[in-house]
């Protein structure tokens, strides 16, 4: 499974809609991407808490209505869904939460209600460095999977996330080996690999066999694994 990593930065703008249609029509199976509540608790598609880097504008995103922040180029969540959803076959979605406090601000209740309204459960994961936002997403709906997302020098947050029981867990390249790979497995756990990002990374990630990489290279990933499935016929 490759999923374009916040759509396909470089050609596009992250987080956007020609950024994942671009990720899909290069071949992707789906596409990865953020949301934050807006200041009205709406769930807004960036990465940043602050809105300088995408938009060129001052301020944070928890600062702005949501329609301030669609006049900033920033789309709602549910316009995301809208465009993807109806997709024939529909596109696999990461979702990753970005909200790292310990409380419950509605942000996971509010995704998981707009996912459902578009019966889209099949082939939505979410995801999150805080486990706690995981465990909200369960709590709001244990059907779904969730994956916990880890960085280097992070395992003991996966630790952790480990009491949730995630159906997968969301570990940076530099963080894998197939070792490791083999003993997440065993423990019933799904590895979707994030941060392979030059061609080079993507190779060796595919002989690790993982069952998902996150990528800002859909289109050279998409390529790979189909000469890999060539090569196996």
């Amino acid at each position: 499974m490759v999923l374009g990593h916040r759509g396909m930065p470089g050609s596009e703008a992250e987080n956007r809609l020609e950024a994942f249609r671009a990720a899909l029509d290069a071949g992707a199976d789906g596409v990865e991407f953020d949301v934050r509540l807006s200041a009205d608790g709406v769930p807004m598609v960036i990465h940043d808490s602050r809105l300088e880097r995408t938009t060129g504008r001052g301020g944070r995103v928890s600062d702005f209505d949501a329609g301030e922040l669609e006049g900033f180029g920033v789309p709602r969540l549910e316009t995301v869904l809208d465009s993807l959803t109806p997709r024939t076959p529909g596109p696999v979605l990461n979702i990753e939460i970005k909200d790292f406090g310990p409380q419950d601000r509605g942000l996971e209740r509010t995704v998981v209600e707009l996912v459902k309204a578009r019966q889209a459960e099949g082939r939505v994961i979410f995801s999150s460095f805080n486990p706690l936002a995981l465990a909200r997403v369960r709590r709001a709906d244990p059907r779904f999977c969730t994956g916990q997302l880890t960085a280097p020098g992070s395992l003991r947050v996966l630790r952790l996330g480990y009491l949730w029981r995630p159906a997968a867990v969301h570990p940076h390249f530099a963080e894998v080996t197939r070792a490791k790979l083999d003993a997440w497995r065993r423990r019933g756990y799904r590895v979707v690999v994030w941060g392979a990002d030059t061609v080079g990374q993507l190779r060796e990630a595919l002989t690790w066999e993982p069952d998902g990489i996150i990528t800002d290279r859909p289109a050279e990933a998409a390529a790979l694994v189909q000469r890999l499935r060539h090569s196996m016929v």
